[in-house]
């Protein structure tokens, strides 16, 4: 079977949380992308490995395989995927209560995402950001950050319009907007 029949496989597995079939599925196309010497391929699918590993809560594989994917994409200089893969990394350390990592991880994400073409994933890390900063204790800085991302989203829904119109607010009388 093709690697990218595979890939969509496990991608219809994964959004009907059949985590187990996933799982099975991005392993068999991670191996068959390897055969095609598809390096981008096999990592991101290395990196969807690790967000079914983290779906399933086995949080040491998660962050182990989402490393390896971003060591990947490092070597062979895709900024793209190097940045989604420091946005998953860093929303995984979120999970599990590494804060400085997260914030490290998203921070370096953000630096990599173009601010004009990258906008939707971009808007995705500044919110998690955000939630990082409220839970370090930074509250401005967790307001800025996550109001940011707000700002970006192209088509809020009508709870994401009501937080945006809430945090504009206390960030304008403050100077910071």
């Amino acid at each position: 079977m093709p690697a990218s029949t595979l890939r969509d496989a496990a991608l219809t597995h994964f959004q009907k949380k059949e985590y187990a079939d996933a799982l099975k599925l991005f392993e068999q196309a991670h191996e068959a992308y390897l055969a095609e010497e598809d390096r981008e391929m096999a990592a991101e699918m290395q990196n969807d490995l690790g967000v079914v590993y983290r779906a399933q809560k086995n949080y040491s594989l998660a962050l182990q395989t989402i490393k390896i994917a971003l060591i990947e994409f490092r070597e062979i200089n895709d900024v793209i995927h190097t940045a989604q893969t420091l946005g998953n990394l860093g929303s995984l350390y979120l999970e599990i209560g590494e804060l400085s990592h997260a914030a490290d991880s998203l921070n370096e994400s953000i630096a990599l995402f173009d601010p004009q073409k990258d906008k939707v994933m971009r808007s995705e890390v500044l919110r998690v950001l955000g939630e990082v900063r409220l839970k370090q204790g930074k509250y401005m800085e967790g307001l800025m950050n996550y109001e940011a991302g707000l700002r970006d989203v192209e088509n809020p829904t009508p709870q994401q319009r009501w937080l945006r119109k809430l945090l504009a607010t206390p960030l304008k009388m403050m100077g910071m907007k």
